[in-house]
């Protein structure tokens, strides 16, 4: 399988974690190709999309979305998933509305007319000397809206990095190949207790 992993990264965690999304994948056999949107590479000709950028003000790097935005008709054809890099990996409620985890990706999941068929965050790092003016204030703030102070702290884990590789090729099986524009009526088939049911007869097979 020929993927593209495409991102944007603000202090580095995001490339990071693309470049060992291309290593695993790799490891599988599929041919990966990693590409900073700034260079505005085309979405073509890739039987996966793999979209990744870091949390900011509340959804995806604008500079994600924007490349989105002038590739959409091309990345309607691809089956496509994504992880975001977060800070906030639980969310909560407030005031009567979700704010922070996997709500970071609703702009991202609603840019689509068939959207992801799978997506997740993957833990951040803060490294307070290494952030902008502008980016200390609001990460202040933003800790201040938690109850926190802002100091140097890492949620990056590279097990969750393999975990969203091993889903996103075990998912891309089941269903994602058909999350595409012509092709998404077949992913309506897919019976997801079957496959449990294939699974556990699996596991119990191997004892």
């Amino acid at each position: 399988m020929r993927i593209l992993i495409v991102y944007t990264t603000r202090y580095g965690t995001t490339e990071k974690t693309a470049k060992l999304a291309k290593r695993l994948f790799e490891r599988e056999g599929h041919t990966v190709e990693v590409k900073n949107v700034k260079g505005n590479p085309l979405p073509t000709n890739y039987d996966l999309v793999i979209l990744s950028a870091p949390v900011y003000r509340d959804g995806p790097h604008w500079e994600l979305m924007d490349w989105i935005e002038n590739h959409r008709e091309e990345l309607e054809e691809v089956p496509k998933a994504f992880f975001l890099v977060a800070m906030h990996l639980a969310g909560s409620v407030f005031m009567g509305k979700l704010h922070g985890g996997i709500a970071y990706a609703q702009p991202l999941v609603e840019a689509f007319e068939v959207p992801p068929f799978y997506g997740t965050l993957i833990g951040g790092e803060i490294d307070v000397n290494k952030l902008s003016d502008e980016d200390r204030r609001k990460m202040r703030r933003f800790y201040a809206v938690l109850g926190e102070e802002l100091k140097d702290k890492s949620l990056y884990r590279e097990e969750d990095v393999e975990a969203f590789v091993r889903r996103t090729l075990l998912y891309y099986d089941w269903f994602g190949k058909h999350f595409r524009r012509g092709e998404i009526e077949k992913a309506k088939d897919f019976d997801f207790m079957e496959k449990v049911r294939e699974l556990e007869e699996k596991l119990d097979a191997e004892g």
